[in-house]
């Protein structure tokens, strides 16, 4: 942000009286909020109140001051510097008056800290709370101040404070980045979160490693973990929780992605195209699921061919749907019995118990309805879960039925489990393999990076073969860029092929 921005518009340099003092000869209390020396050699109060603390009565009571020095905000933030400047600003002027007038020491000749009264009449200023990112809150404030008065603390206080940075939640170092950047004040930021050594909070789950377990940690805390791993450039970190979002899927997905209207916090919506791209790679890996449904049901003969043939005849026998071959592998004079009854179980099983299958009707307008107020109208059933992982776990559970004993092995539950285990590998790995690859990502407008899976130059798989439960061949590639390869590549490959022969 433009420290210039800022000016004029919530600034404000406030300095009490000197002379005015109650009946005890000390400083007026009751009037001004308590005020926090984060350096006891300060030389100017810090002020924050909260937005709708305009009137006296609450900005008592919600304010919050720190004292720090003047010389460590404007050796660390470009916003602090030019105000204090006296060339720049009417208010840099005003506040090297009163600097003089109070008698202020440099830090290099401080005797020692200053006393209460002077405490209480050193200038103010009030920061422009209306103008800074939504929730910024006084202890972001107050963490912000104390990372730009690092260097005049004592080594002690040093370890203390770094101890304490390491730990602390993601929910408060995002906001922290965020005032960071409203005071450009970004880079002091990251070489304290490096030099503590930040820990992304408080938890045993491992920060390089994919492991199920992060699923079940909330969409926020997951946002927030990728939000700073791409400020500190920790590249296996957003890899490996990039992955787990893509798996999880985003509330904010559910029509689409759409950037945000209103003003929001930035871990909400990744910018540089990395929200879309996320969403990209999600969708692919659905497309992928649903693709092998769609064999096994074309299989079984509950869809038409995806390729039939084609020709010029008129004749009924011509246009007549080809005969399907039979999956049933007795041969008996039961085999097409055999078959729906596969096919009827099967689609029980994606229909009701992983609902991974839609059964609708074409003929019905979905806008039209009954005006009737007697109907009663049913709860629409419920969605499959938004975690892929989960979704390929209840796939598994694809029921082994037969005919009869007759017809052991018959069924699709052997034939549909080493696709899915194909699937899940790449999807299960602990390197986060459909993770974003944020060294690689070097275009800001999706999809034009040369790690997006959207990207129309790279090379992409007409047709790609799966054995058992492995890729076995891409046997056609498109042309275009081709990319090293790697299980990265293998998954992009598997994910954005333009066919998959599963038991090829």
């Amino acid at each position: 942000m433009n420290p210039e921005s800022l000016f004029g518009t919530g600034f404000s340099l406030q300095t009490p009286d000197p002379h005015e003092k109650q009946a005890n000869n000390g400083p007026l209390k009751g009037t001004e909020p308590h005020i926090k020396a984060l350096l006891k050699t300060g030389d100017v109060i810090i002020e924050y109140a909260p937005l709708g603390s305009n009137t006296s009565v609450s900005r008592e009571s919600t304010s919050h001051r720190w004292q720090v020095l003047s010389d460590d905000l404007m050796n660390h933030s470009p916003y602090f510097r030019v105000l204090f400047d006296p060339n720049k600003f009417s208010e840099g002027k005003d506040f090297v008056q009163q600097k003089e007038k109070w008698g202020q020491r440099a830090v290099n000749g401080a005797e020692g800290p200053l006393s209460d009264d002077h405490i209480a009449h050193l200038p103010t200023i009030r920061l422009p709370v209306e103008h800074l990112p939504p929730d910024i809150g006084a202890e972001t404030t107050e963490l912000f101040l104390k990372i730009l008065s690092f260097n005049s603390l004592g080594e002690e206080e040093q370890a203390k404070f770094d101890t304490e940075l390491k730990i602390q939640p993601t929910s408060l170092i995002t906001r922290l980045i965020e005032l960071a950047d409203a005071f450009n004040s970004l880079r002091v930021v990251r070489e304290a979160l490096n030099r503590s050594s930040y820990s992304f909070g408080k938890g045993r789950i491992s920060l390089v490693k994919f492991n199920p377990s992060i699923l079940r940690l909330s969409e926020d805390r997951i946002r927030q973990t990728i939000f700073i791993a791409k400020f500190l450039e920790q590249f296996t970190i957003f890899q490996i929780w990039t992955h787990a979002l893509i798996l999880l899927g985003s509330k904010s997905w559910v029509n689409g992605v759409e950037a945000p209207t209103s003003v929001a916090t930035r871990w909400r919506y990744l910018s540089d195209g990395l929200e879309e791209e996320m969403y990209y790679r999600r969708q692919s890996i659905l497309n992928t699921i649903t693709d092998l449904q769609a064999y096994f049901l074309r299989a079984f003969g509950a869809l038409e061919e995806q390729e039939a043939p084609k020709t010029a005849s008129t004749s009924l026998t011509a246009t007549a749907v080809q005969m399907r071959q039979y999956q049933c592998r007795c041969g008996f004079g039961n085999s097409s019995s055999c078959d729906a009854f596969h096919l009827g179980q099967m689609t029980r099983f994606f229909t009701l118990r992983t609902k991974t299958v839609f059964l609708g009707s074409t003929l019905i307008d979905p806008d039209f309805g009954l005006d009737s107020e007697d109907e009663e109208t049913s709860d629409p059933p419920p969605p499959p879960p938004r975690d892929i992982l989960t979704i390929l776990s209840a796939l598994k559970q694809c029921p082994d039925y037969q005919i009869d004993t007759n017809h052991n092995g018959c069924g699709v539950r052997r034939r549909f489990l080493p696709p899915l285990d194909c699937i899940e590998k790449f999807l299960g790995d602990a390197r986060g393999l459909v993770g974003i690859e944020l060294q690689d990502w070097d275009e800001k407008k999706w999809p034009h990076a040369s790690s997006s899976w959207a990207n129309r130059s790279l090379r992409r798989a007409l047709a790609l073969d799966v054995h058992l439960s492995r890729i076995s061949s891409v046997a056609r590639m498109s042309s275009g860029l081709s990319r090293p390869s790697s299980q990265e590549e293998n998954a992009r490959l598997l994910f954005t092929a333009k066919r998959r022969n599963w038991e090829a």
